[in-house]
């Protein structure tokens, strides 16, 4: 079975295959169930289901179709009631949609893998608020879009300083994603997707995109920052509640000043202006979502 990913605009939707095993898998979970096809599916801007497409004449199972939709969202005008078989239910739909993502992991990057994953989670919460019959629940449009909620937290390095074992076991990916692990933890360990070294703005960011990071704001969240040491090392920001940034230099103390001891207050001094030394590149700003785990 062909897969292709129906999510981009301008260029070319990624793809990739299912081998005759996880193919025959995958089509039994169709078995004495109704699909869609292209024609009743939404098309809004993002990610829009899976295309699956028959790559041989083998018959299906069930007389299923050699090309129909999996994970999009129905068109208003659609009534599953006019079926002879029903739909996948919620669950169904989602545990088709989770396995086929499973499978994509080496298809697009983690920018990508991450908007699917929002999408779908967003999609799961909405659902879940509509209340509605479970042979609609799935195929009502709904809304997408989440609210951005900023969840800075209030300033507390005792937590991480009053310990000698804590301090020296978590590091600024730990502080800015407030996540004590006491593995001085690594961008892409925690989803088994580390970047390469030496680190650079993009293989940062995509690691710790694996790891649940954000780059456009939805749900709750903090806010950070990611500089880069040009062939050397990479640091992180966090923004507190007061309205000023903190950090953690590697094994050494939770502050809230830079490198010539002046506050970063978020307002003249922030990390893209502060003295931060030889990590010379400032990467940008994204949003670490309110309870992300790293290792």
């Amino acid at each position: 079975m062909i897969i292709t990913i129906d999510i981009f605009s301008g260029t070319p939707n990624p793809q990739f295959t299912l081998d005759e095993k996880d193919a025959k898998k995958f089509a039994e979970r169709f078995a004495g169930k109704s699909v869609l096809s292209a024609d009743n599916v939404e098309s809004p801007l993002g990610f829009r289901g899976f295309i699956v497409e028959a790559a041989t004449d083998v018959i299906l199972p069930d007389n299923i179709p050699t090309r129909f939709h999996v994970g999009g969202v129905a068109t208003s005008k659609f009534s599953a009631k006019a079926l002879k078989r029903p739909l996948l239910s919620a669950d169904e739909n989602d545990d088709a949609v989770k396995w086929l993502l499973s499978k994509a992991r080496n298809t697009v990057n983690a920018e990508i893998f991450g908007h699917i994953k929002d999408t779908l989670s967003l999609r799961k919460k909405a659902e879940a608020a509509a209340k509605l019959p479970v042979e609609d629940l799935i195929w009502k449009k709904l809304q997408l879009a989440a609210a951005c909620t900023i969840a800075n937290t209030p300033y507390n390095p005792g937590f991480w300083n009053n310990d000698p074992y804590t301090m020296a076991n978590n590091n600024c990916y730990n502080y800015s994603m407030n996540y004590r692990s006491n593995t001085f933890a690594q961008p892409g360990n925690k989803s088994g997707h580390p970047g390469p070294y030496p680190p650079t703005c993009a293989s940062t960011k995509t690691a710790a995109v694996w790891d649940g990071l954000k780059v456009a704001c939805s749900g709750s969240v903090k806010n950070v920052a990611l500089v880069i040491w040009p062939g050397a090392d990479y640091h992180w920001y966090r923004r507190h509640s007061e309205g000023f940034w903190g950090h953690k230099p590697g094994q050494t103390a939770a502050r809230n000043y830079d490198s010539s001891n002046n506050i970063i207050n978020g307002t003249t001094i922030t990390p893209a202006n502060c003295n931060r030394g030889s990590y010379s590149i400032f990467c940008g700003y994204y949003y670490s979502p309110t309870g992300m785990v790293v290792n």
